[in-house]
C-alpha cells in the first residue's frame, strides 16, 4: 500500500469509528432510557456484534499487509542474493576458462 492509500484508509477508518461511536452513544441513550425494550436491546447487542466484526476485519488487514511486506522484502533479499550469484559464476566461469586455456598450452 503506498502513502497516499494509507492516508486514504486512515481518513476512512477515522470516518468509520467518529461514526460508529454516534450510533453507539444513541443506542447506549436509547438503552438508558427504555432498558427493557426489545429492539433497543437488539440494537444494542448488533451494534457490538458490528463493532467485533469491523475490528477482526481491520486486525486481519493489518496483518496481511504485515505479511506482504515481509515476503516483498524476502523476495529483494533473495533477488539480490541470485543476482550477485550470477556475477560471481560468471567471474569464476571466466577464471576456469582461463586456467583451461593455460593447462592446454602447459603453463
Amino acid at each position: 500500500m503506498n502513502t497516499t492509500e494509507k492516508k486514504i484508509h486512515l481518513i476512512e477508518e477515522a470516518e468509520y469509528y467518529a461514526d460508529f461511536n454516534l450510533v453507539g452513544e444513541l443506542i447506549i441513550k436509547a438503552k438508558k432510557a427504555k432498558p427493557e425494550s426489545e429492539p433497543v436491546k437488539k440494537m444494542y447487542s448488533c451494534w457490538q456484534s458490528i463493532g467485533l466484526y469491523v475490528h477482526s476485519l481491520i486486525t486481519k488487514s493489518e496483518h496481511i499487509e504485515s505479511i506482504v511486506a515481509q515476503y516483498r522484502s524476502d523476495k529483494l533479499r533473495a533477488v539480490t542474493r541470485a543476482s550477485k550469484a550470477d556475477i560471481k559464476i560468471a567471474q569464476l566461469e571466466k577464471e576456469i576458462k582461463k586456467l583451461k586455456t593455460k593447462i592446454e598450452l602447459g603453463l
